[in-house]
């Protein structure tokens, strides 16, 4: 499941304080979830770890920390001082980090490990005029911090430092000023924030650091009005920046923008609030494969949406669909008459079976069989309906499992059981064959008199080339046109679905 935090107190139409989570499908709360606004969450032993600006979880007293076990909250975290903004796991403990000194009525300094007896400082924690730690993460063995602070573990460290486990290093001369994100991205630490610099170079809100130096990527994020980079994360080998910015790489981003390791592009429109592109990201994340932002935009793309919103990159998929048009199949070669386009469309497998995805591909003449690639359908089951220019409407008997990324095949020819209400017509013995019925040249669902009119009217004057009155696939609208349309309209053989 995924779940969203921050500052709401409904999802999707249902009340859900601060935080809620997603099925797939649907929106639902946490219990009575918290009293205040959720700013961090992580994974700990089968919990949720969730941290923020609140004090109760739950109708339970907390302080800035709690846990869900997937049925109720508990507080046997104990709690920190003040707001925590970050939460990760490291050596096996939770790391939290923020804008409290204490915790556990011990000094801490804006960042703390949970071990079995408590809270326990980290090194002396982290210093400066400010010392809130507002991002944590990983490279290599280290943990990583990073913030306002300006000193970690009594030393100089301007808004990021490393932890091994003992004490805390630099990298490098840091970042000129405040960072609020972190990823590990092609080997490389990715840090986002506030910034114009990262160790004396130039660097404009985002930079990566690989274990020696610190570089910029491309000319970075900038805009007129803000350049905040609020999150960062990896989706098929692409790294996402979310914030509040207007251009990525001197290209038009508003708030959203992917760096594929050598430079900046937009995710379409990107997010806006009501006419305003000064509005973006404050979280991203992947569910799936699929990249969710979220934040105070009410836009995405040209969509409109509630501060929440998925962006699907493309994985291909496949279906092999064996099928055959009644009027071209020639039982004499096992062959059609010519090679022709259908449409391949898959719909939800439950009322009201409802369209996800088509495909248009062509049925070769020899073979029967075409190939059909679907972009942004995900794993699971949906039924196959076919489209052909004169043929009914026919569905697949049962929905058929999709794989996202694989392979599928289906046979309409094998069996009239292969459509559903067994809606094929038989056209060879062998092979033992099934076609779609031919003769709805005007695709209203059923062969009838307004059929034959049509193909009749063509057959008057023997009309010729590519044409809908052609159900045999001869390139001529003729007599056998017309007999094969009239023969299934007197037995009214029409499309049937679920």
């Amino acid at each position: 499941e995924l779940i969203a935090g921050g500052q709401f107190t409904s999802a999707g139409g249902v009340p859900a304080n601060y935080i809620a989570k997603w099925n797939g499908v649907s929106w639902s709360p946490l219990g009575s979830g918290t009293n205040g606004e959720v700013d961090a969450l992580t994974v700990f032993n089968g919990q949720l770890v969730v941290g923020g600006r609140f004090t109760n979880a739950g109708g339970i007293d907390m302080n800035f920390i709690g846990q869900w076990d997937g049925t109720s909250w508990n507080d046997d975290l104990g709690g920190v001082g003040s707001i925590v903004a970050a939460l990760t796991v490291y050596q096996n403990k939770i790391v939290a980090g923020g804008y409290f000194v204490n915790a556990d009525d011990i000094t801490v300094n804006y960042i703390a490990t949970r071990v079995s007896g408590g809270w326990q400082s980290m090194g002396g924690g982290m210093g400066g005029s400010q010392g809130q730690v507002m991002a944590l993460g990983h490279y290599g063995t280290d943990l990583i911090a990073a913030g306002f602070f300006t000193s970690a573990g009594g030393q100089s460290a301007n808004h990021i430092a490393k932890w091994n486990g003992t004490s805390w290093s630099t990298l490098g001369t840091g970042i000129s000023n405040i960072v609020y994100s972190l990823a590990e991205y092609n080997g490389d630490l990715i840090a986002g924030g506030l910034f114009l610099n990262a160790g004396g170079v130039s660097a404009k809100s985002i930079a990566k650091w690989n274990g020696t130096s610190w570089s910029p990527l491309g000319s970075g994020i900038t805009g007129p009005i803000y350049q905040y980079v609020f999150g960062l994360t990896v989706l098929n080998n692409e790294l996402y920046a979310g914030g509040l910015f207007q251009t990525a790489g001197g290209i038009t981003a508003n708030g959203i923008a992917k760096w594929d390791g050598n430079s900046w592009s937009a995710l379409g429109n990107g997010l806006w609030y009501g006419g305003s592109n000064a509005y973006g990201a404050y979280a991203v994340n992947t569910y799936g494969n699929k990249l969710i932002v979220g934040g105070l935009f009410t836009t995405a793309g040209t969509t409109g949406v509630a501060h929440i919103a998925q962006w699907s990159t493309p994985v291909f998929s496949y279906m092999n669909i064996t099928a055959a048009q009644q009027g071209f199949y020639q039982p004499s070669t096992n062959t059609l008459n010519q090679s022709d386009v259908i449409d391949v469309v898959l719909c939800e497998s439950t009322p009201p079976y409802n369209f996800v995805e088509s495909s248009t591909g062509t049925i070769d003449s020899a073979t029967l069989t075409g190939n059909f690639q679907f972009t942004y359908t995900p794993t699971g089951d949906y039924y196959v309906v076919l489209y052909h220019r004169n043929c009914l409407e026919t569905w697949s008997s049962a929905p058929v499992h999709f794989i996202e990324g694989g392979t599928v095949n289906y046979d309409f020819t094998t069996a009239n059981t292969q459509a559903f209400g067994n809606n094929l017509a038989q056209v060879d013995n062998s092979p033992l064959r099934y076609a779609l019925y031919s003769g709805d040249v005007n695709q209203d669902l059923i062969v009838d008199l307004t059929d034959i009119v049509d193909v009749l009217n063509d057959a008057n004057i023997f009309l010729t080339g590519y044409n809908v009155t052609d159900v045999t696939g001869d390139n001529i609208t003729d007599l056998t046109d017309a007999v094969l349309t009239y023969n299934n309209s007197a037995i009214f053989v029409a499309t049937i679905w679920p």
